[in-house]
Order: C-alpha cells, then sequence, then structure tokens
C-alpha cells in the first residue's frame, strides 16, 4: 500500500482535535550484557575489558528538513543527563541513564523537524572463544495526522572489525513507530570471537522525531549511523581531554 493512503487512513480514523499535533516516545530499559565462555578448555577466561566510554543526550529543532543551517535551538550533553528544547513548533527531551535512554517529541509547527535522541556506547576488547550478547526492554510510539508526522525508534548495537577484514561489521536489534503503528519488545544482539580477540564498540539508543513530511520507511541500520557517529565523537572528545 502507497504511504499516502495509509496516512490518509490513519487521519481519517483521528478525532478532529487530535490532528494539531504529532508526539512520538522512545523508551529503551533494562539494559545489561552477558559474557559467555564457548571453549572451558582453551585456557582463556573470558573477560570484556571496557576501554573507554561515549555517551551524548541531545534535543533541538530543524528549520529544515534537508537539516541545514545547524539545529537551532540545540540542547546536547556529553554524557547521562536530560536535553530539552522548548520551540514555538513543539516540545522535545531526550534522558540518558547507565541502563536505559528515553525520548519524547511533540510537533504542531507549520515546518521544519523536531527531535530528541539520547546515545551510549562502550569501546570495548572481548577475549578469544567468547559470546557477548546484549538485553533490554524497549517501547516506540507515535502518531500521525495530515500535516504532522511522529517517529520513534529504540535500538541496541555492536560494532567490530575481525582480524583481516577491512570493515567494521555492525549487529542490531532495534524498534520503530512508524506511521502510528506503535510497538514493544525485549531486545537481544551478540556475537562470538573465534581464535583471536575483537575490539569494538557496544551500546543502545533511543530517538524522537516529529516534522511536517512523510518519509519512506526507516531502516533501523539507516538510523543507526547518527548514533555511532555522536558515540564516536563524544568517545575521542573524552580521549583528547
Amino acid at each position: 500500500m502507497k504511504l499516502p493512503v495509509i496516512a490518509a487512513a490513519l487521519s481519517l480514523s483521528l478525532p478532529l482535535a487530535a490532528q494539531a499535533e504529532a508526539t512520538a516516545t522512545a523508551q529503551l530499559s533494562n539494559f545489561r550484557y552477558e559474557v559467555i565462555d564457548l571453549d572451558l578448555a582453551d585456557g582463556i577466561d573470558a573477560k570484556l575489558t571496557l576501554d573507554d566510554t561515549g555517551a551524548i543526550v541531545m534535543a533541538g529543532y530543524y528549520a529544515s528538513l534537508e537539516g541545514t543551517p545547524l539545529p537551532d535551538p540545540l540542547d546536547y550533553h556529553p554524557g547521562e543527563g536530560t536535553a530539552t528544547v522548548a520551540h514555538v513548533t513543539g516540545n522535545a527531551s531526550a534522558t540518558l541513564t547507565a541502563t536505559g535512554a528515553s525520548a519524547t517529541t511533540s510537533f504542531h509547527g507549520p515546518q521544519g523537524e523536531l527531535f530528541a535522541q539520547a546515545l551510549s556506547g562502550h569501546n570495548f576488547t572481548l577475549t578469544a572463544n567468547t559470546r557477548l550478547v546484549l538485553y533490554a526492554d524497549a517501547a516506540v510510539s507515535g502518531t500521525v495526522n495530515p500535516d504532522h508526522y511522529g517517529y520513534s525508534n529504540a535500538i541496541t548495537f555492536i560494532t567490530y572489525r575481525l582480524p583481516g577484514d577491512a570493515e567494521d561489521t555492525v549487529v542490531e536489534d532495534g524498534i520503530v513507530s512508524y506511521m502510528g503503528l506503535p510497538d514493544a519488545r525485549a531486545l537481544t544482539v551478540g556475537f562470538s570471537t573465534g581464535a583471536d580477540s575483537v575490539s569494538g564498540t557496544y551500546g543502545f539508543s533511543a530517538g524522537t522525531y516529529g516534522t511536517v513530511a512523510a518519509v519512506p520507511e526507516p531502516s533501523a541500520y539507516a538510523m543507526l549511523g547518527l548514533g555511532l557517529a555522536a558515540i564516536g565523537w563524544c568517545a575521542r572528545r573524552q580521549r583528547r581531554r
């Protein structure tokens, strides 16, 4: 079914009073990990070593859907905490803790986009013959009307590079609220090393967006790019201190 047809069907089902704005919420909680020894006879104690941490919370408003110029207003903080923006077009807020992330957006403007995002990542080294598994609980929701759209996502991820590989491998598990459809479930993602130890990054993110335009169905992998970029920037910033 084409997107305009879906949007029209959903808009007819909404009361007129609700068509003034679009909302979106994302919640990721109870984040945890498990380290599993895959070979008890190899003489190697299974171990996850954390080398560095990158985290950021941000909220802002883009006047242009092309994302330029930079968001204004913009509230962002490296590390755990809360970022909040109040704008004539609505409100956006994101919160990050050690074990979870949440975001919410309410948008009723005639143009542009409000967003909120919380991201956390850890650089790690995992011993040989070991499996790393991430777990979290996630819930997302969003609303749409003829003029405004609310989207949200919650994601856990691991990115790593095996010996001999030219590029990083990314594995992720996430949920997306798209065109007003909510979702909630447990997230699980993992990977295993072989004969060598492997370094990489693991983490989680939650984000919400309110805008005037319908977008193509989002890919959790594509949305992860922003999260990884922000985490990498924050980690490099901390190392320079």
